[in-house]
C-alpha cells in the first residue's frame, strides 16, 4: 500500500466515526448525500441515501472554495467506492469500518424497480449552513469542465445560489426523512419514495417536492450538477466568498449499484523519470540536427 493511501486510511480511523443521524449542515459538517431520481415520463420515484462521510471529510473543518489544505479524502490518489448492493464503503481497495452501519440495499432495490433505469439521474452534495463567507461552504455535484460561465452563474447575485443550497430552510427537506426507510435505523440509512407512498410533498419525504430539493436546491445549482446514471460528475467544494474548486470526480452506476470518487493521482516517480528521459532524446536530436 502507497504511503499516503495509508496515511489517509489511519487519518479515517478518527474522521470516519459513525454518523447516527443525517445532517442537514446546522452543525457546520453536514452529511454528504447521494439523491438519485427518475421524474421522467409521469414517474415519482427518488431514492435518498446517507453516505456516511460528511463535508469535513473532504474539505477539513477550515477548508474552502480557495483552500490548499483539505481534508484527508481530497488527498492525492484517493478512491473512495459506495456499493449500494452490498451495504459496504471500500477506500483505496480496503473495506471501511469505521463508518458504523450501512443499509442502503433495500431503498436501491426498490429504486431500481420503480424507475427506468435510464432515465435515472443523480447529485451528491453536503452543505454547512450556519458559517458566513468563506466558512459558508458546500461540496456540490457539477460539471468536471464546469466553464466560466457556470461558475460566474452559480456566484451570481452575492452568491445567492450557494445561500439557496445551504439555506436551514431548504435543507428541511431532509428532517421528513428521519425516520422512513432505515434512515432512523442505520448510521447510513436510506430511503426511497415511489408513487405508492402518496402526493410528492415534503411531508412524505419527497426531494423532488416543488417547494424543496427541486426549485431551491436543484435549480440552485448552476454549474451542470444533475446527470444521467453512468455519466461523470465532479464534486465541487464553494464557499460564500464566490470560489470553487473541483476536489474530486465522481460516477455513480445504477447498474452496478456503487457510486465511485477519485481525486487526481499524483504521477509515480518513473513517471517523472520517463518525462525527463524524454526530455533529454529530444535535446539530443535538437543538437544533433545544429550539428
Amino acid at each position: 500500500m502507497k504511503l499516503q493511501h495509508i496515511a489517509a486510511a489511519l487519518a479515517l480511523v478518527a474522521t470516519g466515526a459513525a454518523n447516527a443521524a443525517v445532517q442537514g449542515g446546522t452543525n457546520g459538517d453536514g452529511s454528504l448525500f447521494l439523491i438519485a431520481f427518475d421524474n421522467q415520463n409521469g414517474t415519482t420515484t427518488s431514492a435518498f441515501f446517507d453516505l456516511g462521510y460528511t463535508l469535513n471529510s473532504f474539505a477539513s473543518a477550515a477548508g474552502n472554495g480557495s483552500s490548499s489544505a483539505l481534508g484527508v479524502l481530497a488527498a492525492p490518489n484517493t478512491t473512495v467506492v459506495w456499493n449500494f448492493n452490498t451495504n459496504t464503503v471500500s477506500l483505496n481497495g480496503g473495506q471501511v469500518t469505521t463508518l458504523g452501519t450501512n443499509s442502503w440495499n433495500a431503498a436501491f432495490t426498490t429504486l431500481l424497480a420503480n424507475a427506468d433505469q435510464g432515465e435515472i439521474q443523480w447529485v451528491v452534495g453536503a452543505n454547512d449552513t450556519v458559517g458566513f463567507g468563506a466558512n459558508k461552504r458546500s461540496l456540490i455535484s457539477g460539471n468536471v469542465n464546469a466553464t466560466a460561465q457556470q461558475r460566474e452563474a452559480q456566484n451570481a447575485g452575492n452568491n445567492s445560489n450557494l445561500a439557496l443550497i445551504t439555506n436551514p430552510q431548504n435543507n428541511d427537506i431532509f428532517y421528513p426523512l428521519t425516520n422512513k426507510g432505515t434512515i432512523g435505523s442505520a448510521d447510513n440509512g436510506a430511503y426511497t419514495f415511489t408513487a405508492a407512498d402518496g402526493p410528492t410533498t415534503r411531508s412524505n419525504g419527497y426531494v423532488m417536492a416543488g417547494d424543496g430539493f427541486g426549485n431551491n436546491w436543484r435549480n440552485a445549482n448552476k454549474m451542470g450538477g444533475t446527470v444521467y446514471a453512468g455519466q461523470e460528475n465532479g464534486l465541487w467544494l464553494a464557499d460564500g466568498l464566490g470560489n470553487e474548486q473541483l476536489v474530486g470526480r465522481l460516477v455513480f452506476s445504477a447498474e452496478a449499484g456503487t457510486l465511485t470518487f477519485v481525486t487526481t493521482p499524483v504521477p509515480e516517480p518513473s513517471t517523472y523519470a520517463m518525462a525527463l528521459l524524454g526530455l533529454g532524446v529530444v535535446g539530443l536530436m535538437a543538437r544533433r540536427r545544429r550539428a
